[in-house]
């Protein structure tokens, strides 16, 4: 471990570092502790607050973005802790120093920044195999996942893909048909609960000229659109009622009826469904036909949350960082250990969906070259750890990261309801929140939804 300490009081703190085996400790007491953080890399340090520390913790993440800061501060700077903790120190230790608390901070830093490198080693390994087209992660679900789509997409076999929103079933049904043989050939999706039940029907069959008022010529169906390649169900359990028996006969005859037409079509179809219900469930209830769930689960396959598998969401993060920065033609942001612990104590419940709009908003707001937390903080339901307790009134710095972060939060609601132009319901989804919520922030903003909402 290389630390580096700063310290102008606890010089002690250095010969207890070394006699422990710490012998990178680099110790700067003089009046200008940024000449080595400017050419040097760290792998942790011990900052005292006076009179640099909080500046400190800023050029240390600069130039060894990597670096765990532990800051020392006396009881009387409480406050001024706190303000550090929220610029990404990992922890602090009160003066005067307890040597036994010491080390076990060293040795907790030391392990962290071990898993740190672990996951740098294993993103460089992932760096030649993962593309957009492939689910990024090392998790055991995700090894899993991976070879179970290798072994279905061989098959014609029907596939039921079951999992919470933004888990990425979509993505699986696109591996499934790009490993198939039939690859080179339709994959056409439909998602069930995006199109009027009135209307439905029409697009998956198709229809022939005068088969109702409005049908002045022939249409071919998304269903023959497919032949011979791969059809997708996605939202299966919103299926129409009506519509079940008709989808059960296509899979069990492998034919299709246009509207109006006597003469059936012969199909050569692999269907694919997903669902985020539980379908076993909605056939109890009476809801879903039984025949028809055994029809399209002959292979289940299963999208675990993120949240448990979060071992993924560093890779996952560089992966969106990466790929954002590389459209907006600016360098990668980089990530500190702060952020990294946030994220890891998330809760995802927008899964991987709400992982990739939060890195896609940190690109397009982010000015510097690192994540700021205060982005973190503007998920609807995102709420990261507290570092330490709340003090009874906001100091004059918190008051002033609150306003930041309302003032971010504003821009990024009035950027997204400009890039739909006002829809509040795609905007609403692009943010991850519900439509309601959204209106909620716009009333309490001040947000006047009249105006032409035109992109800049």
């Amino acid at each position: 471990m290389r630390f580096f300490h700063y310290n102008d009081e606890e010089k002690q703190l250095h010969r207890y570092l070394e006699e422990r085996g710490h012998t990178n400790t680099v110790v700067l007491a003089d009046a200008d502790p940024f000449a080595a953080t400017r050419h040097e890399r760290f792998d942790a340090a011990f900052v005292g607050l006076h009179p640099h520390g909080l500046r400190l913790i800023k050029t240390l993440h600069q130039g060894s973005p990597d670096c765990f800061v532990t800051i020392i501060a006396s009881d009387q700077n409480t406050r001024m802790a706190v303000e550090a903790m929220k610029r990404g120190a990992f922890d602090y230790l009160h003066t005067p120093l307890d040597f036994a608390e010491v080390e076990r901070t060293a040795i907790m830093m030391g392990r962290e920044h071990q898993m740190l490198k672990q996951r740098r080693n294993l993103e460089t390994q992932l760096a030649d195999t993962v593309g957009e087209d492939r689910f990024v992660g090392s998790s055991h679900a995700v090894r899993n996942l991976r070879r179970l789509i290798e072994k279905a997409a061989a098959s014609s076999a029907p596939v039921l893909i079951t999992g919470e929103t933004g888990t990425g079933k979509e993505l699986v049904a696109r591996l499934l048909h790009d490993r198939s043989p039939r690859h080179d050939r339709p994959l056409v999706s439909i998602n069930c609960n995006a199109i009027p039940d009135t209307l439905l029907e029409s697009e998956l069959f198709g229809y022939r000229k005068g088969a109702f008022t409005s049908a002045d010529a022939d249409r071919q169906g998304l269903l023959a659109a497919a032949n011979s390649g791969t059809f997708f169900f996605d939202e299966i359990s919103d299926l129409p009622q009506p519509l079940q028996g008709k989808i059960l006969r296509v899979l069990q005859e492998g034919e299709v009826l246009p509207l109006g037409d006597t003469k059936p079509q012969s199909l050569n179809l692999r269907f694919i469904s997903a669902t985020n219900r539980d379908l076993g469930q909605r056939v109890r209830e009476g809801r879903f036909r039984e025949d028809l769930y055994y029809r399209l689960n002959v292979v289940l396959i299963h999208v675990a949350p993120l949240r448990e598998r979060m071992e993924d969401v560093a890779p996952l993060v560089r992966h969106f960082l990466e790929h954002y920065a590389g459209r907006e033609g600016r360098t990668p942001l980089k990530v500190s250990p702060a952020v990294w612990r946030w994220l890891g104590n998330y809760h995802w419940p927008g899964n991987v969906r709400e992982l990739e709009n939060l890195c896609q908003r940190a690109v397009a707001l982010t000015e510097g070259d690192t994540l700021d937390v205060d982005l973190l903080a503007l998920s609807d339901s995102f709420t990261a750890p507290a570092s330490a307790e709340p003090s009874s009134s906001p100091s004059p710095a918190e008051s002033a990261l609150s306003a930041r972060r309302d003032r971010i939060e504003r821009q990024m609601i009035e950027q997204t309801l400009a890039e739909h132009s006002g829809n509040v319901t795609r905007a609403a989804k692009s943010l991850s929140i519900s439509r309601t919520t959204l209106y909620a922030k716009v009333k309490r903003m001040g947000i006047d939804l009249r105006r032409g909402w035109r992109a800049e």
